[in-house]
């Protein structure tokens, strides 16, 4: 892109070009560098964003919050959570063990392979870690205003590990 650029100013301050067409061209340049950046990433494309946890203090009172507010019908029991379905994705509400807020967020990928994934982590710089809840791998990892991200396949659902239908048991 610094080429382009370079080009583009040249072009200007010889006068080949106008102010607004150097800044829309310069726009465009841009764009296009970050629509490149985000076609090629380092780790997966995100297919959507599977769950958000929250911690609380009352987990029965924020979830006839929310099933009241919004019609969320349980999705899964993952005591002492439970999990609400949210369309395609749901909501996760543990008891806080202090300090309330979201806990993690997690995207869904397709064709998730957690050693593989971790390693590519790695690589661009970031500790991670997997944990397993039975037989299913969950790969989390910080971003870098030290909020939790969690990485798991699109079929995955609250505990219960991947499930093609999305359907609780």
């Amino acid at each position: 892109m610094t080429n382009g650029m370079d080009q583009l100013l040249g072009q200007y301050e010889h006068g080949h070009i106008t102010r607004r067409e150097y800044l829309a061209r310069a726009t465009a340049l841009i764009v296009a560098a970050q629509t490149a950046a985000a076609a090629n990433p380092a780790i997966s494309s995100v297919k959507q964003l599977n769950h958000v946890t929250i911690f609380v203090q009352d987990v029965q009172q924020s979830r006839e919050f929310y099933q009241g507010l919004f019609g969320m019908p349980l999705l899964t029991r993952q005591d002492p959570g439970v999990n609400l379905r949210a369309g395609d994705s749901y909501l996760g509400i543990y008891p806080a063990q202090g300090t309330t807020g979201i806990n993690h967020l997690c995207f869904g990928l397709e064709h998730f392979d957690a050693d593989a994934i971790l390693k590519r982590l790695t690589m661009a710089g970031l500790k991670g870690g997997i944990r397993m809840r039975g037989d299913t791998k969950e790969l989390y990892f910080a971003d870098p205003n030290n909020i939790l991200v969690q990485l798991q396949d699109v079929r995955y659902i609250g505990g219960v590990g991947p499930l093609g239908d999305r359907q609780p048991k």
